[in-house]
C-alpha cells in the first residue's frame, strides 16, 4: 500500500504576506508558514493509478 503525501497551508495568506513585506519580519513570516503547514498523508492501493486519473482530470478540466 503506497503513501500519498500533500501540504496543505492553514493559516492566513493576508498575514503571511504582511510579514513579508518587511524585511526584518521575513524570517518570522517563514516560521509562520512552516507552523501554518499540516502534512496530509492518504493511504491508497495503487499510487500511480491515482496521480494517473488526477492528471487526466485536471487536463480535462
Amino acid at each position: 500500500m503506497g503513501k500519498i503525501i500533500r501540504h496543505e497551508f492553514t493559516g492566513s495568506i493576508l498575514g503571511f504576506w504582511l510579514l513579508c513585506l518587511t524585511i526584518v519580519l521575513i524570517p518570522l513570516a517563514i516560521v509562520y508558514l512552516l507552523h501554518g503547514t499540516l502534512q496530509i498523508v492518504h493511504e491508497v492501493d495503487d499510487p500511480e493509478e491515482f496521480v494517473a486519473q488526477y492528471r487526466a482530470r485536471k487536463q480535462a478540466i
